[in-house]
């Protein structure tokens, strides 16, 4: 018993009788543009033999950085706190900077009072 792909229509045999996605590029390249709010027929999907073979992929918005926050242009995906003089930290996740930002700023206002 052959069954159509929900997503992109290509034959398959399903292991099971609930199959609807020839693969897991399928499912998930359905699940995305149902949380995008697409409708999964409109959506030019990527699957392994299908003739449309755009992949899927969710784009974020910019990140919102603190100015004292600043990329590490050698290394992607590490981050340096700007000092007030000017200087750099050592680097570290976006987490941990965003962390010590906050900690600095406690203590300024622990100070401050």
């Amino acid at each position: 018993m052959n069954v159509a792909c929900s997503t992109c229509g290509r034959k398959f045999r399903p292991q099971r009788s609930t199959a609807r996605f020839c693969g897991p590029r399928c499912r998930v390249a359905a699940k995305r543009t149902r949380d995008r709010g697409t409708p999964v027929a409109t959506a030019a999907l990527g699957c392994p033999t299908g003739k449309n073979r755009k992949i899927v992929t969710l784009r974020r918005n910019p990140l919102k950085l603190d100015p004292r926050i600043v990329p590490d242009p050698k290394w992607p995906g590490t981050y340096r706190i700007k000092q007030p003089d000017g200087s750099l930290s050592d680097m570290a996740n976006l987490t941990r900077c965003r962390d010590g930002l906050r900690s600095f700023d406690e203590a300024a206002d622990t100070f401050s009072t």
